[in-house]
């Protein structure tokens, strides 16, 4: 595709401290749910292609302007927006089918709440991550447990300050690295598929839920979803990307790992 002299790019972004993931970078799930709402203005999810698909290429930096550009046509299916740092592409959105997923039982609230409470974050990777940092002032604190007596599902209760597209994405981002060896591994956001299906409460706590979808090589496939009591709000599939922890800034290396 080229890019279209009918499009103006939009104005610049700044992702901010408090949306960070990696020390210095931005969530992933919170830049996804950016690229995700500039794709919205210009081409609303509905019919065969309700959902967004991102594909995150480098790491976002916080503090400072972040250029667009947009290829395509407003309304076009084959529409797309990246997001740049210079010349640098950080990820490309385009509208995409539902994610394909296979949604396990739902997660009652209280077995969200045990799950999450015995979640060890001591030596946690990323402690100021906007979603999953125990030091995150302003972050979502979902930390993702095992759920008892469910092989490969893990859990939280969330409760968010708004229903817009980054802090919703965001919910559903780390939960699914918890899913696939966070903590053991050292693990970035590579492809994002995501889809809002209803309205998402706000200030109420909610439930988030996650599992394994697979593994090839270093690549892990899980999927999320929001629930509110049985109701899916919002899912998720997302590849993860074992890079090792010399890849991530302000990471320490782990015992034995040369990568």
């Amino acid at each position: 595709m080229t890019p279209s002299s009918a499009l103006a790019p939009p104005s610049p972004t700044v992702v901010d401290a408090d949306h960070q993931g990696p020390p210095g970078c931005g969530n992933g799930g919170w830049v996804c749910g950016l690229l995700a709402d500039r794709l919205e203005a210009l081409a609303p999810g509905s019919g065969e292609l309700p959902a967004t698909e991102v594909r995150l290429v480098a790491p976002t930096p916080v503090g400072r302007p972040l250029r667009w550009e947009v290829e395509g046509r407003a309304g076009d299916r084959d529409v797309a927006v990246r997001l740049l740092d210079a010349h640098t592409v950080l990820g490309v959105a385009r509208p995409a089918p539902s994610p394909s997923l296979d949604v396990p039982d739902p997660v009652s609230l209280d077995e969200a709440r045990t799950a999450a409470d015995g979640y060890d974050l001591t030596g946690h990777p990323y402690p100021g991550c906007y979603v999953c940092g125990p030091d995150a002032s302003a972050g979502l604190h979902v930390y993702a447990g095992a759920v008892a007596g469910r092989e490969g599902v893990h859990a939280a209760p969330v409760t968010l300050p708004d229903a817009e597209l980054p802090t919703v994405f965001a919910a559903l981002d780390c939960p699914g690295a918890f899913a696939v060896g966070f903590g053991v591994d050292a693990l970035l956001l590579g492809t994002f598929v995501a889809e809002v299906r209803s309205p998402v409460p706000v200030g109420r706590e909610l439930v988030v839920m996650s599992w394994d979808e697979g593994r090839e090589g270093r690549r892990r496939h899980c999927g999320t979803a929001l629930l509110d009591g049985d109701r899916v709000l919002a899912s998720a599939a997302a590849t993860w990307v074992d890079v090792g922890r010399r890849r991530i800034p302000g990471t320490a290396p782990a015992a034995g790992d040369a990568r």
